[in-house]
């Protein structure tokens, strides 16, 4: 039967093959295949994994269609596959980093399948997007299968598919079958192939079935649930039977438990079973030959024989002779037992193991089972299962109004239950959800209502106290009250020292030292540093990369460029290796600023639109690479400025933090002088002014100012901070000095503004040399329009090399080197490729490794995906092209 649905299938096989073959040389590869249920898929990749040698190790992960899918389910079969060679425990990190390593050890390709991935969880999702951007360095070629005719253009599975690279994956669609394959297929019968192939579409597995029944031609079944009606219909009533309780269980059954059914001759029923085509047998596991006879049987069963089967599976599992009981199964079976008792006790414990496994969606779904239920519990079971949902699904299915609601119920719960350190630490996750929400009222009210009811409660522990004062101190921190956040975080971190909650300290220290930092104050590195320690040192990832991003925009605005260089380098590599891909394109944002500042502006801009051009990503996220590539255009005389600065602000509107808005209403100012108008100049500066001092850092205070001088805008006394040393000389009408002083910092962009400001000739032609060295051809055309000025030279088109220094220092050689190696060649592939020597590309490779400073070839396969400027286009080397249309 098997080969039946092979035909017309030697195309995809010899594809599969061609793939397989090209791993040794070109690196790992994906194959999907897709089609409807019942078209074959199984069936083609069964047939080439059987032609494949015994040398060639080869693993199956199946997805089944459980109520809650299994959190990591494939991925755990795999590994459990590969386990005869290598100690991979059931963990995450094993899953994950642990399963890559193991891949990479191999010396030899191997193959992985992964059936029905329609059916997949989330976190397994997850993992194909985590392996999919390393594949390229593993000698693996993976095989997915999935039914496109049950993925709505929202599934999930299409996001992780696209976020794949595609030289690294290949599609297969598997189509119908043509009217020569049914003709093949019916052979001498009195079946018309013409209305076989109307009735099923020339669907390979529904053919088989109708075959099956109408051999004579007689009749002709126009469903599968006629075709499975018909078969069942001729059968003996005890396996009947025992199809339908085989109906009940998901995927395959371990023959053991059919032997248990209560029915007269288990094993005899079971045996027809099998002769008769029914049920297949693989590894003492049996099931239906496809899921479409499943659900036909199951679809015909009545309610109560279908609970029936469910309390029987259920009985079985939480009764082993081994003790171990498969969690999710055993909900699947309570759930269509209709057992709220055993649903009550299991869904929670599911809850946890796929919790730990990092499938939070799965997790919320097996408490979405008990949801209902939690008003025939005690208060505080209720309270647990609310806030636990709330948890789970605010952090996989977003923060809607459901998980609001239930944050909300457990706080009344708790407090019907008198439990109110229970109640302010829901009151202090409500702040933190509506923060996330963009609701910075809400966000305010609710910490400070958290923190007045642990106060005002005698017994209130240190941890939930040290957990609130530093969600408060953050709150301040994102509104630039700098002062508040260092006074709530040193009381966080007073309680949190107490009893030892490392994460709120680390937590805490990150915030006090930004606030410090932010102010000024460089005792605020240290304690961000600390912070950074602690965090790399007991795996608090998110915590570290947060560290990694605040650190960053303080030194940059401390004008410590080269410090600010190293650290985000290494927040880059370190955030790509983790995958935080929130976190690495804020942060390469920041690496964009930070080329914005060294006058480095087309540079920035690549930057800029490559975090841009990044799918997936949160509006607070983008924010500061919009940021970045709005005010490079505008010094660039980019024509396309005015909109990038417009839709910048109309972001950083919705998002409503001072932090970007100010940015932005420095830059209208800027924008206003380089157009020569001057009333949007005007309103941001009364916008600025408006600010309470304190919310401004001494150096955006001091850019403000600066740029309202070069505006002429009337300055209004302040009792700011002391303003940097270069602003202070310009508005004392120093400009020449200030030019100077900005120059020693680093700052040549406003060096050049004050020299012009001076009006002297040959500060004029300084500015205009500084300004021509960072292309800055709005303000080049600035000063040429300027009354009184000339001997400027005109400005002209020319050639120029495209090849400006590499940000990382790899010379052309390596360039080139580095472009084949993250398409997945081999060295010795790269070396026949370029006629080289193979130690000579070796060479190159440790060379590449040096600069990127990166570990291992997948490393620098992370870094190409996250920061994708780093490898240069073969036709971008060395070729002589114009200067861009700004420059006219």
């Amino acid at each position: 039967m098997v080969g039946l649905l092979l035909l017309e299938r030697e195309e995809q096989l010899q594809i599969l093959d061609e793939v397989r073959l090209s791993i040794s040389r070109s690196g790992g590869r994906i194959v999907f295949v897709a089609g409807e249920a019942g078209i074959g898929k199984s069936s083609l990749i069964a047939d080439f994994l059987s032609s494949l040698g015994p040398e060639t190790r080869k693993v199956i992960g199946l997805c089944d269609p459980l109520i809650t899918p299994r959190p990591l389910g494939p991925i755990r079969d795999i590994a459990a596959g590969l386990s005869g060679s290598t100690q991979i425990r059931d963990e995450e990190a094993m899953l994950f980093g642990g399963l890559v390593e193991h891949l990479s050890s191999l010396r030899e390709p191997v193959v992985l399948v992964i059936e029905d991935l329609h059916w997949a969880d989330d976190r397994t999702l997850d993992w194909l997007k985590f392996i999919g951007r390393r594949i390229a360095m593993l000698p693996l070629l993976l095989v997915c299968s999935y039914r496109d005719d049950q993925l709505a253009g929202y599934h999930p599975l299409r996001s992780a598919m696209g976020e794949i690279v595609p030289a690294r994956k290949k599609q297969i669609n598997l189509a119908p079958l043509s009217l020569d394959a049914v003709q093949t297929l019916v052979g001498s019968t009195r079946l018309a192939p013409n209305r076989l192939l109307d009735i099923t579409g020339g669907n390979p597995f529904f053919l088989t079935e109708l075959l099956a029944q109408s051999a004579d031609g007689s009749k002709v079944p126009q469903t599968i649930g006629d075709a499975v009606d018909a078969r069942l219909a001729g059968l003996p009533q005890d396996v009947v039977r025992l199809l339908e309780y085989v109906s009940c269980w998901p995927g395959a059954i371990p023959s053991g438990i059919l032997l248990a059914l209560p029915l007269p001759d288990g094993y005899g029923t079971l045996t027809q079973a099998i002769e008769k085509g029914l049920l297949i047998e693989s590894g003492g596991r049996l099931s239906f030959r496809h899921e479409i006879a499943r659900i036909a049987i199951y679809d015909r069963l009545s309610h109560p024989r279908r609970v029936e089967a469910h309390r029987c599976f259920l009985d079985h599992l939480c009764n082993r002779e081994d003790g171990a009981q498969p969690l999710d199964m055993i909900v699947h079976h309570a759930r269509g037992a209709e057992h709220e008792q055993l649903l009550l006790r299991y869904a929670p414990l599911a809850a946890d193991n796929a919790a730990s496994l990092g499938a939070h969606r799965e997790a919320a779904r097996f408490l979405e089972h008990v949801l209902p239920l939690a008003d025939s519990l005690d208060l505080e079971q209720a309270a647990e299962i609310c806030e636990r949902w709330a948890y789970e699904a605010g952090l996989s299915l977003g923060i809607d109004a459901d998980v609001i609601s239930n944050r909300r119920k457990a706080v009344e719960l708790w407090r019907k239950a008198g439990n109110e350190n229970r109640v302010g630490e829901n009151l202090r996750w409500l702040s933190r959800l509506h923060w996330y929400r963009g609701e910075a009222e809400e966000a305010k009210r609710y910490i400070e209502e958290a923190i007045e009811v642990l106060e005002n409660n005698a017994s209130a522990t240190e941890w939930a106290k040290a957990k609130a004062y530093a969600l408060r101190a953050q709150y301040h921190m994102l509104q630039d009250e700098m002062s508040e956040a260092v006074t709530w975080g040193r009381r966080a971190l007073t309680f949190a020292q107490a009893v030892e909650d490392v994460e709120t300290c680390t937590h805490a220290l990150n915030t006090v030292g930004s606030a410090m930092l932010f102010r000024g104050d460089p005792e605020g590195e240290m304690l961000l540093r600390e912070s950074l320690r602690i965090s790399l040192e007991n795996g608090f990832d998110e915590q570290a990369a947060r560290v990694y991003t605040n650190l960053s925009e303080c030194l940059i605005e401390m004008r410590a460029l080269d410090r600010a260089e190293d650290l985000i380098d290494a927040g880059i590599r370190f955030d790509s290796a983790h995958d935080l891909d929130a976190w690495t394109y804020y942060l390469i944002g920041r690496k964009a600023q930070l080329r914005l500042e060294q006058g480095r502006f087309d540079e920035a801009v690549t930057i800029a639109r490559g975090v841009l051009g990044q799918e997936n990503q949160t509006l607070l996220m983008r924010m500061p690479a919009q940021i970045v590539l709005a005010r490079s255009l505008l010094r660039l005389g980019d024509a396309a400025a005015g909109e990038a600065l417009q839709q910048a602000l109309v972001s950083a509107e919705k998002i409503g933090e001072p932090q970007y808005l100010t940015v932005l209403k420095i830059a209208e100012i800027e924008q206003s002088v380089l157009a020569g108008t001057s009333e949007t100049a005007a309103q941001a500066w009364d916008w600025l002014c408006s600010l309470d001092p304190r919310l401004l850092s001494p150096r955006k205070l001091g850019e403000a100012m600066f740029w309202a001088r070069i505006a002429e805008l009337p300055l209004k006394s302040t009792s700011a901070p002391v303003l940097p040393e270069p602003v202070r000389l310009l508005l004392e009408g120093k400009a020449e000095k200030a030019g100077l002083a900005f120059q020693m910092e680093s700052s040549d962009y406003l060096a050049a503004w004050s020299f012009a400001a001076t009006g002297k000739a040959e500060r004029l032609q300084e500015a205009d040399e500084l300004f021509r060295s960072m292309g800055a051809m709005a303000a080049r055309r600035w000063l040429r329009s300027r009354e009184g000025v000339s001997g400027l030279p005109p400005l002209q088109r020319g050639p120029y090399k495209s090849s400006r220094n590499h940000p990382y220092g790899l010379t052309a050689k390596e360039q080139t080197v580095l472009r084949l190696l993250v398409e997945g060649n081999s060295n010795a592939a790269i070396a026949e490729t370029l006629s080289r020597s193979r130690r000579t590309i070796e060479n190159h490779v440790s060379s590449i490794l040096s600069k990127l400073q990166a570990k291992d070839r997948v490393e620098v396969l992370l870094r190409s995906q996250s920061e994708p400027w780093i490898v240069v286009a073969e036709d971008e080397t060395d070729v002589e092209i114009e200067y861009s249309s700004h420059e006219n």
